[in-house]
């Protein structure tokens, strides 16, 4: 049992792969860590503090680029984030998907409590070191706020932000590359760090809003906030079935194929069918076990429309979702539904 919020290992896979090691070429990176290669590629789903952070310095001595932090973090769009992200792009509006990135940050990162709180000009959102950062500060520090702003440009577009960001460390030699990424309201040497979000913008809506697909996600992050607040999180090797079966289920509403797994876990398809083909599977037969799972429990829900139950599986027209489950379960979702109720 381990009562430490520990970090995404996704956030380190893409680390590793911006870096462009290999398996033949990684051993700098794993220096002075509890974590191989081997564990990395493993998906286990977390790194502990003490490990990334190692990680992290090492790729500092790795990288000849000062920005790395600000180029690593481009690749963090929402996708990145699993469930989190999901619900906030589901959500209604900018100030509820900061809402949910403040309240449930902490699934994802042990390097910042963020907190919001209302400011004349609109929101202000808080960055707090749960720890001393040290020479780590100005890099997490990129990194933490690429996540934020990939949040934000989903909903008024890059280039559009026109509020403030305030930075707890001097202006590094590359300072002028922030105006580009965080709006052209940037200042140095505050006394702590912070985004102030302008109010007009806290109301732009979602253009894929889904109230649905939003609560589910929610739920999701939820029962992973009160794992980490009981203690009840397990370090146990999982199977690449099991951690492709997780991505699915903690990413309702996405259809997705084996390009789209890869490049989420940080695999190439090829070690993806690979991992696959040594547990004795496919990836279709991965995804469609999973998805008849998640259908015959949603039909149970009488809430639930058809229309609505096929968009959480990822089906974009309910026809599509019709076809696919007569060829799972020979007869329509609907003739399930009245047969299950009747017996």
């Amino acid at each position: 049992m381990h009562k430490q919020r520990h970090p995404s290992s996704n956030y380190a896979r893409i680390l590793f792969r911006h870096l462009r090691l290999s398996e033949e070429n990684h051993q700098g990176y794993f220096q002075g860590t509890n974590v191989s290669y081997d564990e990395l590629m493993s998906l286990d789903g977390t790194i502990s503090g003490d490990d990334l952070s190692r990680m992290y310095r090492n790729a500092l001595a790795i990288s000849d680029k000062e920005d790395i932090g600000l180029s690593v973090g481009l690749q963090l769009h929402l996708s990145a984030h699993g469930p989190l992200g999901v619900a906030t792009y589901s959500g209604p509006n900018l100030r509820t998907a900061l809402t949910l990135l403040a309240t449930y940050g902490q699934t994802r990162t042990e390097f910042f409590d963020i907190s919001l709180s209302e400011h004349p000009k609109g929101l202000k959102v808080n960055f707090a070191e749960t720890r001393d950062l040290g020479d780590l500060r100005v890099f997490v520090t990129e990194s933490v706020f690429s996540g934020l702003f990939s949040a934000i440009h989903f909903f008024v577009g890059s280039g559009q932000f026109n509020g403030e960001c305030l930075f707890a460390y001097p202006k590094p030699s590359y300072g002028r590359v922030y105006r580009d990424r965080f709006g052209h309201k940037i200042t140095f040497d505050h006394s702590a760090t912070e985004v102030i979000v302008p109010e007009p913008l806290l109301s732009t809506p979602s253009i894929v809003a889904d109230p649905v697909l939003h609560q589910q996600a929610v739920a999701i992050c939820e029962a992973h906030l009160q794992q980490i607040r009981t203690g009840e999180i397990t370090q146990t090797e999982r199977s690449t079935e099991q951690v492709i079966s997780k991505l699915i289920s903690d990413n309702p509403g996405k259809l997705w194929t084996l390009n789209d797994v890869a490049a989420n876990l940080h695999l190439s398809p090829r070690t993806l069918i690979r991992k696959l083909n040594a547990e004795g599977t496919t990836f279709q037969r991965v995804r469609d076990s999973l998805a008849k799972q998640q259908v015959i429990s949603y039909l149970a829900e009488a809430s639930l429309s058809i229309e609505s139950i096929g968009h959480l599986v990822g089906f974009s027209d309910t026809s599509s979702f019709r076809r696919s489950f007569k060829r799972w379960f020979g007869e329509t979702p609907s003739q399930y539904r009245a047969r299950s109720q009747k017996s």
